[in-house]
């Protein structure tokens, strides 16, 4: 919990019992959650956390870099506590979401294309995972 408190402080986040859980929920495993996954998470410990709390911190987290958002589920949104370039897998048939580690290209490395600067990426990857593929 330390860790999490220091690298908010060091974002110039102000620390709330809120704005610690939030960051906890998201930082405890390579979890791709929508916004009500961290709501049911954090209501048990904190009843009169509303939705539009967790909202107002997830938007002040992506200012300061300290997540990401991925829209690979158009409907909805989901956020992670990873924020380096990688690309994400969507299971069109249990739903989940994998992160992919692929090589970064020399666009990539360079983080500029055609004179633009690239400040981030999101590829997305569609179809079945594997233990749907074999029916585990």
């Amino acid at each position: 919990m330390n860790n999490i408190i220091e690298r908010l402080k060091a974002s110039d986040i102000r620390i709330t019992p809120q704005r610690v859980m939030v960051y906890q929920v998201l930082a405890a495993g390579k979890k791709h959650l929508t916004v009500e996954e961290i709501y049911e998470r954090i209501k048990p410990k904190a009843p009169a956390i509303s939705l539009a709390t967790i909202y107002t911190i997830l938007e002040a987290f992506k200012e300061k870099n300290l997540i990401s958002e991925i829209r690979i589920k158009f409907d909805k949104s989901c956020f992670e506590a990873r924020v380096d370039f990688h690309h994400h897998f969507y299971c069109q048939s249990c739903g989940k979401i994998f992160d992919i580690d692929i090589t970064p290209c020399a666009v990539l490395e360079k983080k500029e294309v055609n004179g633009h600067s690239i400040e981030s990426l999101q590829g997305y990857f569609y179809g079945i995972c594997r233990d749907c593929k074999t029916g585990v």
